[in-house]
């Protein structure tokens, strides 16, 4: 385990113990900042920069940097707006690493 990942491990103990809202509140921003990874990574997978991006889904160059930068939470259709031209989209799928509630 590096010191990232341990200091992950210390926030989500820490959570826990504090209770339900810290756990919640923990859980609503690794949600956002998922969000924003996954989006880099799919922009820069297709070679595409935020202003290509923005011309083909016709979202703003400048929500597109905010929503990579978790600035913001994207509206699911936002979202479905700027994976579609980057050959991705939005799925659940089963949590194989959650914090314990």
């Amino acid at each position: 385990m590096n010191d990232f990942d341990k200091l992950i491990d210390d926030i989500e103990q820490e959570a826990v113990a504090e209770g339900p809202g810290a756990v919640a509140e923990l859980r609503a921003l690794d949600t956002r900042f998922r969000l924003a990874a996954e989006l880099l990574a799919a922009r820069t997978s297709a070679h595409m920069t935020q202003k290509e991006l923005a011309v083909r889904s016709g979202v703003q160059q400048a929500e597109i940097s905010k929503i990579e930068r978790g600035e913001v939470v994207p509206k699911v259709s936002t979202m479905d707006r700027l994976l579609t031209p980057l050959g991705h989209r939005l799925a659940v799928v089963e949590d194989h690493d959650p914090v314990a509630a």
